[in-house]
């Protein structure tokens, strides 16, 4: 090529052909893959800032992939909260209509008066001992003891039942002390529980303990201020026997109250997804960015007690659902108990849908803002090496049309150079 001499005309019309050339393979390779930047040689900086936000948006994209499966978790468990509610609620109604029942079978002790108490001292008090025997024992025999509660039933009141007539007096004393063991936890958990009633002349109010232990029970109130009405005056206590059988109505009402408590337990059980339960105790760490260490964003998602501890896995005696038993059916202070019970697991069960309800509503933003940041991502490194077709397109045409026209301008250089070849002839 050095051996070859152009004028300076052909010279600059080859030059700017090849330019032309240049600029139109760079234009259709555009054309060809989309993309204005395909190298670091084209743009090392667009290059790299591009290839670091697609990386970024990708390890976004399947972090998302993690807060779908953590949502079917969140679901799956409220689907089973609401269906143990509804088991809650059936075991409450059942309770209930064994409340209304008439034949409530409870043991009772003789009617006892207590007009023996001195009320005019200042200190009447004292403890009152219910002892619990599987069988007929007398008090001072534990063989057969099964279980003992004292009842300390202060009413040191100077005022207490000292206005009006014998009878409203009667009454108010009567009442007191059957509210002081009525109030009593350990003796309402055990189905021992007092009734203050008119007696049968109508001219005083008695006592009468009753017995829904399911076993035999004594009372004893011997050497304290009770002692003389309770005990009748001498020291051996007064005892009572169990109730009878449950009526059909409250048997019945029995096996569906347990029937309904084994299948709150079958559901807490499967109530998993993806081999997470979290009604079994289970908890799911949820992670929310790409980052590592004290950087790393994420969620834990059990759950929770109210004060925000981990509430364990779900089952009856969780929730205070306890057994169906002849002496919880039988007595209508024990069903009321056990009402109170369910109750309260209610007030649980709503605890955990709504920290739940709040956990999923916290996924479904991540999840949204997630999916949303990818896309921002993915388009900031597009913009930055994704070619405009349509410009390309244009360009592509432009520069054909120069190709053509530098090709007419290139003959007409050399024509001027065969004019000087033609002189020379």
């Amino acid at each position: 090529m050095s051996s070859i001499t152009l004028s300076a005309g052909v010279r600059n019309n080859l030059l700017s052909l090849q330019g032309t050339a240049n600029l139109l393979n760079q234009t259709q390779e555009r054309l060809a893959t989309g993309l204005k930047v395909n190298s670091a040689l084209d743009d090392a900086s667009a290059f790299f800032t591009s290839r670091g936000l697609s990386a970024r948006a990708n390890d976004l994209s399947s972090i998302t992939q993690g807060m779908g499966n953590a949502m079917k978790t969140v679901d799956a468990a409220s689907k089973g909260l609401d269906a143990i509610t509804k088991n809650v609620e059936g075991m409450t109604g059942l309770l209930r209509q064994a409340r209304q029942d008439a034949s409530e079978s409870v043991g009772q002790s003789a009617a006892i008066e207590l007009d023996a108490v001195d009320w005019n001292a200042t200190a009447v008090n004292g403890s009152i001992t219910f002892e619990i025997f599987s069988e007929g024992a007398a008090a001072s025999a534990n063989t057969n003891k099964i279980g003992e509660v004292t009842v300390n039933a202060d009413l040191r009141d100077a005022t207490l039942g000292t206005s009006g007539t014998n009878l409203e007096q009667s009454e108010t004393r009567t009442r007191a002390l059957a509210e002081a063991i009525n109030n009593d936890t350990g003796a309402s958990a055990q189905g021992i529980r007092a009734v203050a009633q008119l007696n049968g002349n109508g001219d005083a109010f008695e006592l009468v303990i009753e017995n829904a232990t399911g076993n035999y029970i004594s009372v004893d109130a011997a050497n304290n201020s009770f002692g003389g009405a309770i005990n009748d005056g001498a020291s051996t206590p007064n005892r009572v026997g169990p109730g009878g059988d449950l009526s059909d109505v409250r048997q019945s009402l029995m096996n569906s109250y347990n029937e309904l408590r084994t299948e709150l337990e079958q559901l807490a059980k499967d109530s998993g997804f993806n081999g997470v339960n979290l009604l079994n105790g289970d908890s799911l760490d949820v992670i929310f960015n790409e980052l590592t260490g004290a950087n790393r964003s994420e969620l834990t998602v059990r759950a929770n007690q109210a004060n925000g501890n981990a509430f364990g896995a779900i089952d009856a005696a969780r929730l205070g659902a306890a057994e169906g038993t002849a002496t919880m059916f039988g007595s209508n202070a024990n069903i009321d108990n056990q009402i109170q019970s369910l109750q309260g697991a209610m007030t649980d069960l709503r605890s955990l849908s709504s920290q739940l309800g709040t956990q999923q509503t916290i996924l479904e933003n991540r999840e949204t803002f997630t999916k949303n940041m990818v896309n921002t991502l993915q388009a900031g490194a597009d913009s930055l090496v994704l070619a405009d077709m349509n410009e390309e397109a244009a360009n592509s045409l432009a520069l054909q049309t120069k190709q053509q026209l530098g090709q007419s301008a290139l003959g007409l250089a050399t024509r001027s150079d065969q004019a000087v070849l033609q002189l020379l002839r």
